[in-house]
């Protein structure tokens, strides 16, 4: 089976890519490209139970694709193009992954404020029962972090200040 959400997110990089380039997007290739993706997110929600809807998404992706490839090729050359041709065959075959739900996590109470880190930003941080949060690891590497928003948001700023200390965000001058 293959992978249309990753693909579509993968043209959804080209595309803005393009437009940072200078290129206006044609409405019918962004009309398109948001179509793709909602099949494509329904189809990874619900892998194989509906047929149909690859027989839907293909065209549309194959469409947006052959599009952007000809802008990619416009506007950086064949190798440029060659490149992200190579990228989106691979997002067809990777590994497929629900998409995230939105609006409420289930087992997370009504009032409470969620967010997903990796579990790996985690390290070195104060745990985030200090701060009255509840933290759930789960399968995917990440860990579900809930509780009210305002201790979500100082939870937030000590990682912040943590990935600084380690120098993994922020500017470092030169002088």
């Amino acid at each position: 089976m293959l992978n249309h959400l990753a693909a579509a997110k993968l043209l959804d990089e080209l595309l803005l890519e393009l437009i940072g380039k200078g290129l206006p997007a044609s409405p019918h290739v962004v009309d398109d490209l948001k179509a793709g993706r909602a099949l494509a997110s329904m189809e990874a929600r619900q892998p194989g139970a509906n047929p149909e809807l690859e027989a839907k998404i293909m065209p549309v992706l194959e469409s947006v694709e052959m599009n952007l490839l000809a802008l990619a090729e416009m506007v950086g050359g064949t190798a440029y193009a060659d490149a992200w041709q190579g990228k989106i065959a691979g997002a067809y075959q990777s590994p497929a992954q629900a998409p995230p739900i939105a609006g409420k996590m289930r087992g997370v109470p009504r009032e409470a404020y969620p967010i997903r880190i990796q579990t790996s930003e985690l390290e070195g941080c104060a745990p985030p029962g200090e701060l009255g949060l509840t933290a759930l690891e789960q399968e995917d590497g990440y860990t579900l972090i809930y509780g009210k928003k305002e201790n979500i948001s100082v939870f937030l700023k000590g990682i912040r200040q943590n990935q600084e200390k380690q120098g993994k965000v922020g500017f470092q001058r030169n002088n």
